[in-house]
């Protein structure tokens, strides 16, 4: 096969100009602050911030201890390397995350432009560049990357795919006529797919990318190179998952409850899947309703059978498409690869989030350049020229729907209000955004939200509990302070200790230490009950 063309001034020119996009793009989120797990992990935890930590993170001893994150020992490193520099400033940690993104970006413009090249180096080399580079810029841009993108936490759906392609374009450097090099070569993608996985899960992905890979693209070559880098990637997988269950600290403090099936069951999470599956399909290709914190309650407009029917037409449109071109193929393997480990075949905390989506978007990608780089779509063509609008226009679209997400990510506050708005039965933003109101001094919309959260299924919550009683003492209502925090007590006996509720439940200090007197009072004979009304239609964050 032969040699791909290469125009190294036009990738570097395209590539700076993908960089400055996401730069400017995304330099809203630098001026934000922590929300969602970052607020506890990295504002209210002291985990990350000890220098003494370190040693056992980077050598994975923290696996087997019971702290967040103990399973992704990767990120909890990244994150330690920006608390050296930034301490508690969230916009180090942002900006890091803005960063990885850029990198991911050129990382997808590359493999993208690899594909492209490899399986058609006489085709018209600047076509090609321009084509992946339209295709790359959707990726940047996609308001599904926001979630991964604004939130330091959530930075592990990124390192992930950094890893892992980076591993692959190591690997795809291997040239059969010139050995020289392969030993490193191999050494570093292997490395690099343990990284992935020591991230986050997702990683498992990674040595089934380089398999097809292999298979689609690089089989004809001798065999030694590719079965010692698909086996040793798939060998450092399988090594790290055994100690991730193998070594998990048993029982956990701060994971009191375990993951479980959407519905109960496995029976019930294969039925739910295609409609969660469907719910990524159309917010991919329009999403204009995203939410930090799906539930059930997010599939209610999508039923089962006409899901089903969505699902048969996709896959067979994208099953024709790869029998007609291997590239499709891996585009389209790379997407089920990385969408399996979140499939709640196992269960996971999360059944369903944007960031599920971020590395199954440069599959997504990929399919985009390959239907650009069709023979019928000439240069000149004015269909190409049609093509390249559409793609412009869509970009623009989607851009400023990536801003509108970005000032949701802004603050606890702003996040909790607007995923109450766009599902007003999830469970965090019902929990998180009254204690939000009541941090930021709005005691009378705190009392208000408590008082609906209380009448919610989810009111047998002890921080619920113990944050009312915190807005009820500072109200001056004494007496139904300490019913609450009675009630918060009963809910978690050691929920009393300030050092064991900061730890376990991820709390401000501040807050455990305010409600720890009322707590000690509340051991007294309760005066009489607490009441609520009646719950009205609509709740009031809404």
């Amino acid at each position: 096969m032969a040699k791909p063309q290469k125009n190294p001034d036009s990738l570097f020119f395209l590539m700076g100009i993908l960089i400055a996009i996401v730069l400017i793009l995304f330099s809203p989120s630098l001026t934000s602050g922590f929300a969602y797990d970052s607020n506890a992990q990295i504002l209210t935890g002291d985990f990350i911030h000890q220098r003494t930590n370190l040693i056992p993170v980077l050598t994975f001893q923290v696996m087997s201890w019971d702290v967040l994150d103990f399973n992704r020992p990767v990120q909890l490193a990244s994150l330690m390397f920006d608390s050296l520099v930034w301490g508690k400033n969230p916009f180090g940690y942002h900006l890091t995350n803005l960063l990885l993104h850029a990198i991911a970006t050129c990382l997808t413009f590359l493999l993208i432009r690899h594909i492209l090249a490899f399986t058609n180096p006489t085709r018209d080399n600047s076509r090609q560049n321009f084509s992946t580079f339209l295709a790359t810029l959707l990726f940047l841009v996609h308001p599904l990357v926001t979630e991964a993108v604004c939130e330091p936490s959530n930075r592990k759906d990124i390192l992930a795919a950094v890893f892992g392609f980076t591993a692959l374009l190591v690997l795809t450097r291997h040239s059969p006529a010139i050995r020289h090099g392969d030993a490193l070569r191999l050494l570093l993608g292997i490395f690099l797919s343990l990284l992935s996985i020591g991230t986050k899960e997702v990683g498992v992905a990674i040595p089934v990318i380089i398999f097809l890979y292999w298979f689609l693209f690089r089989r004809q070559e001798p065999r030694t190179f590719w079965i010692i880098a698909i086996m040793g990637s798939a060998a450092v997988n399988i090594a790290f998952l055994i100690a991730r269950f193998a070594l998990a600290h048993q029982p956990s403090e701060i994971f009191l409850n375990p993951p479980s099936y959407p519905g109960g069951s496995l029976t019930t999470a294969l039925l739910f899947q295609p409609r969660i599956l469907v719910l990524y399909l159309i917010n991919t290709l329009w999403p204009t309703n995203l939410c930090a914190n799906y539930n059930l309650y997010s599939l209610r407009f999508l039923p089962l059978i006409p899901s089903l029917f969505v699902l048969a037409a996709f896959g067979a449109l994208l099953a024709w498409w790869s029998s007609k071109d291997r590239r499709a193929l891996f585009g389209t393997g790379i997407i089920a690869a990385a969408l399996l480990p979140v499939c709640n075949l196992v269960p996971i905390y999360r059944p369903i989030a944007d960031r599920y989506l971020y590395l199954p978007l440069i599959g997504m990608a990929l399919l985009l350049a390959i239907g650009l780089d069709r023979p019928w779509l000439t240069k000149k063509s004015s269909r190409y020229r049609i093509a390249i609008i559409l793609i412009l226009i869509i970009a623009s679209l989607l851009t400023q729907t990536t801003l509108q997400r970005q000032w949701a990510w802004s603050s606890q506050l702003t996040l909790w209000q607007d995923t109450l708005e766009r599902n007003p039965r999830s469970y965090d933003a019902l929990v998180n955004l009254p204690e939000c109101l009541l941090d930021a001094g709005r005691l009378e919309e705190s009392k208000t939200q408590y008082e609906y959260t209380l009448r919610t299924p989810y009111a047998n919550h002890p921080w619920t509990w113990a944050g009312y009683a915190i807005l009820l003492n500072r109200l001056g209502d004494r007496a139904h302070a300490e019913l609450a925090a009675k009630r918060a007590l009963a809910l978690k006996p050691d929920i009393i200790d300030v050092d064991k509720m900061v730890r376990t439940m991820q709390t401000d200090r501040n807050f455990a230490e305010e409600f720890a007197p009322l707590a000690r009072l509340s051991q007294r004979p309760p005066a009489s009950p607490i009441t609520t009304s009646k719950p009205t239609a609509k709740s009031p964050g809404k």
